[in-house]
């Protein structure tokens, strides 16, 4: 596993403990985080700051009953930009499970993660929260 994988996977492990300040540490001033999906139509699509990143980590874990179970599947990884296909599993509190496939593109800047593009089943998403 190289830094840039090694720093992604640090990401994921802070993102499923809601690590807040480990999370922040390891983004990027300027770091941007991309959910497919028209903007506006769900409440996870758009653009997100750092900031916002990690609102989205404390509302997943406060809609869910013990976080979200992150499974990193299958990596490509060239220079700065990582691909990652993933696997997100929580128990809601609103009694529906949350089982989304994911890839994410993200690319490093000055050994921090800078950008996330994320690519999931979006219509889940809004079955689960909304």
């Amino acid at each position: 596993m190289n830094t840039n994988q090694q720093l992604v996977t640090q990401f994921w492990q802070c993102f499923a403990a809601t690590d807040l300040n480990g999370a922040a540490a390891l983004l990027h001033e300027d770091a941007n985080w991309c959910a497919m999906g028209e903007q506006g139509g769900l409440p996870l699509s758009g653009e997100m700051d750092v900031s916002g990143i990690l609102s989205l980590m404390q509302s997943v874990r406060d809609l869910s009953e013990d976080g979200l179970a992150l499974t990193m599947k299958e990596w490509t990884v060239q220079g700065e930009r990582v691909a990652v296909e993933m696997e997100g599993y929580a128990k809601m509190t609103n009694g529906k499970v949350y089982h989304n496939k994911y890839h994410f593109l993200i690319v490093i800047r000055d050994g921090k993660i800078c950008t996330l593009r994320e690519y999931g089943d979006t219509d889940l998403v809004r079955r689960t929260f909304l």
